[in-house]
């Protein structure tokens, strides 16, 4: 016959358990607010440099009466060079009428673009 374990080997041991769980735990939350804030970061990034795109293109609708047809026709008279997304990719754009979108993909999360649209003037992802 075994003998029973002692009441402090078990306590002991939820308690070790317990430990294990809360690290997990804490890890994970980690990782997730990491996430989080670098997705943030990327989104304040694009629009801080999309910013100087749209400046660029009012100052072009405003001289020419149009938006441009691609963005590099902004290129030197209104921009020195163009911004770049976060993830090293060109902005996309496209224009409609006199509304456009720019777009910057894996911005939030790594899953949605973000992009901002003229007509409400909001960035959105």
């Amino acid at each position: 016959m075994r003998p029973m374990k002692s009441f402090k080997s078990v306590t002991g041991s939820a308690r070790v358990i317990g430990m294990v769980v809360l690290v997990v735990i804490l890890v994970c939350a980690y990782v997730a607010l990491d996430f989080y804030t670098g997705g943030q970061q990327a989104a304040s990034m694009a629009e801080g440099r999309g910013g100087a795109i749209i400046g660029a293109l009012s100052s072009h609708k405003r001289e020419a009466g149009a938006l441009p047809e691609t963005l590099d026709k902004l290129v030197p008279k209104y921009l020195p060079a163009l911004g770049k997304c976060p993830n090293g990719q060109p902005y996309g754009y496209k224009p409609a009428g006199a509304e456009y979108t720019l777009t910057c993909q894996e911005v939030l999360f790594k899953s949605k673009p973000y992009q901002y649209d003229s007509k409400s003037r909001v960035w959105s992802g």
